[in-house]
C-alpha cells in the first residue's frame, strides 16, 4: 500500500535547466540534462537532490524544469541557473523502486484525487532521494500540486 499524504510544500531553491520535452524524448532528455548539471562546474560543490517539475503538458510534451536543489549554478553552462520550485498544496506518495514503476504510483496518486473529489494543478513534482545500486533501495517523492480553491 502507497502511503498517500496532502501536505503544504514549501517553496524550493536550487539550480537547474528549463527545457520543452517530446514525451518520446523523455528518459534520453532527463538523462541528458542531469549529465549536463554534474559536467564539470555547472554547480558550485555541494549536496543536493535531484528533482525534476513538470508543467505545461500537451499531448506532445511539457516544459520541464530539471535540477538539483539547494545548489547553486557554477558558471560553467549558461543554461544552468538559479531556480525556484514553487510550493503549494500538494498530494504526495513515496515511490521505491525502478523509475520504470512509476506509473503505478501516479496511478495511486491519481486514484486517491478522485476519491478525495480533489482538482489538480498543471504541475508536478518528483523529488529523487540519493541514488542506490539496489533499485529497491531507491526512494522518489512523487507530487501533484492541487488546485486550491478561494
Amino acid at each position: 500500500m502507497v502511503d498517500v499524504r496532502i501536505i503544504d510544500l514549501k517553496p524550493l531553491n536550487g539550480a537547474g535547466i528549463a527545457a520543452f520535452v517530446r514525451w518520446t524524448d523523455i528518459g534520453s532528455s532527463i538523462r541528458r540534462t542531469f549529465d549536463r548539471l554534474y559536467a564539470p562546474n555547472a554547480l558550485k560543490p555541494g549536496h543536493g537532490h535531484n528533482f525534476i517539475l513538470y508543467q505545461n503538458a500537451t499531448r506532445d510534451g511539457a516544459t520541464l524544469l530539471i535540477g538539483v536543489l539547494d545548489r547553486a549554478p557554477g558558471g560553467s553552462d549558461s543554461d544552468v541557473k538559479a531556480v525556484h520550485v514553487p510550493g503549494g498544496r500538494v498530494i504526495v506518495a513515496p515511490h521505491r523502486g525502478d523509475y520504470a514503476s512509476m506509473p503505478a504510483t501516479y496511478g495511486r496518486i491519481h486514484d486517491e484525487i478522485k476519491v478525495r473529489r480533489l482538482r489538480r494543478a498543471p504541475m508536478s513534482l518528483e523529488v529523487y532521494s540519493d541514488w542506490d545500486d539496489d533499485p529497491a533501495k531507491v526512494k522518489t517523492d512523487l507530487h501533484v500540486y492541487l488546485a486550491v480553491a478561494i
